[in-house]
């Protein structure tokens, strides 16, 4: 199998409790069914506390499960003072469950290849990421063993994999500015989603590769031409109503905002020197990383697209918004922490995540020539 990462992956380790904002705060800490038993078999003093800091969610109301309950400020029972694990230190890093193992990484398996990449929920991750100047890049590290449950149609895998580096390479174009990327961008997976329709229509993948090397035929042609749904490039105008539709996922950003001054205050974040363009590179190439080949399941390549640049606009947005709260500043840290802020809000929220897909596929805010719109 392939273990497929950004290069800088091997670069994260957790800085326990130097860090500002514990992961082991602010969210239940999901845990996994054989974790719960191990922890249940703990004996002694430990043991009996471990027992009586654990608890099965309601099936109905929080989708079930076992978690670890919260105390004051929403921290983990297992939290001490210090900002460190209580069960690490008493069991061993082995006996961490799932989450609390894998965070901040997440995962996505296609084909042979496990595709991880790391959160931007986590303020560390934020520094590395955002302190690199250098272009982003995916590298292959190859593992014994085999992922592929052969339900992943190869033809279709290989095209994926291909537009999800071409997506990047977009959006890593530094002769444009970040708006005219997200715009190609945006018109790139729209092209591409016409082309995966036709070939389910067809029900025929090698289409795919047609298309890919130039040589699509008229039929193919055809197609593209009526079903493309961005097709003239729109004017730009900052709108405080879509500023209103787009936060309906994220609701307590309009006390600062109104009507008659959003237009003013992004505009005036755009064109200080703190607003830097390659601060929305490294975020755009993440949510590629984060949410691209999820059309290797369900084949809508374009509502992931629309959630990314949906996404990036929401950042700006707050972004914006620090700006006016610092009297007009914007530091490496505010980069780190509103990213941080909007990732553990809406990603790891599952109704907020779910929110913002579906108003990407069904919106008239997210069409292809609205988004260009506000971009």
């Amino acid at each position: 199998m392939i273990l497929r990462v950004p290069e800088y992956y091997e670069k994260f380790s957790c800085i326990a409790s130097r860090c500002k904002d514990s992961c082991c705060a602010g969210w239940e800490i999901d845990i996994d069914e054989d974790s719960y038993a191990y922890y249940n078999s703990v004996e002694g003093k430990f043991g009996k506390r471990l027992k009586e800091s654990m608890y099965e969610a309601d099936p109905d109301d929080d989708g079930g499960g076992y978690r670890f309950k919260l105390k004051g400020k929403k921290r983990c029972a297992m939290l001490n003072d210090h900002n460190l694990c209580d069960l690490y230190t008493a069991l061993g890093e082995e006996a961490l469950c799932e989450v609390c193992t894998e965070y901040p990484r997440f995962s996505l398996i296609y084909g042979d290849v496990e595709q991880k990449a790391l959160s931007l929920s986590c303020e560390e991750v934020g520094r590395i990421l955002f302190e690199r100047t250098e272009p982003e890049k995916l590298v292959d590290i190859e593992l014994p063993g085999n992922c592929d449950d052969g339900e992943d149609d190869p033809a279709y895998v290989a095209f994926m994999e291909w537009v999800q580096q071409e997506s990047v390479n977009i959006l890593q174009n530094r002769t444009h500015n970040i708006p005219e990327r997200m715009r190609e961008f945006l018109a790139w997976c729209d092209r591409v989603q016409t082309v995966i329709n036709y070939a389910q229509a067809k029900e025929d993948m090698s289409v795919l590769a047609d298309w890919r090397y130039e040589d699509a035929g008229h039929e193919l042609r055809e197609w593209e031409q009526k079903n493309i749904e961005g097709k003239e490039k729109p004017v730009r105008a900052l709108s405080y109503e879509d500023f209103e539709e787009r936060f309906a996922v994220f609701a307590d950003m309009e006390e600062l905002y109104h009507e008659d001054t959003y237009e003013a205050f992004l505009t005036e974040y755009m064109r200080s020197s703190d607003y830097s363009e390659l601060g929305y590179e490294h975020l755009l190439v993440y949510f590629v990383y984060r949410y691209l080949m999820n059309a290797i399941y369900d084949y809508d390549i374009l509502s992931y697209a629309k959630m990314i640049v949906m996404a990036t606009l929401v950042v700006r947005d707050m972004d914006a918004a620090r700006f006016h709260r610092n009297g007009g500043k914007f530091t490496m840290s505010d980069r780190i922490d509103v990213a941080r802020i909007f990732s553990k809000e809406v990603e790891h929220s599952e109704g907020n995540a779910q929110d913002l897909k579906e108003m990407c596929m069904m919106e008239e805010i997210a069409k292809v020539d609205a988004l260009c719109r506000q971009i």
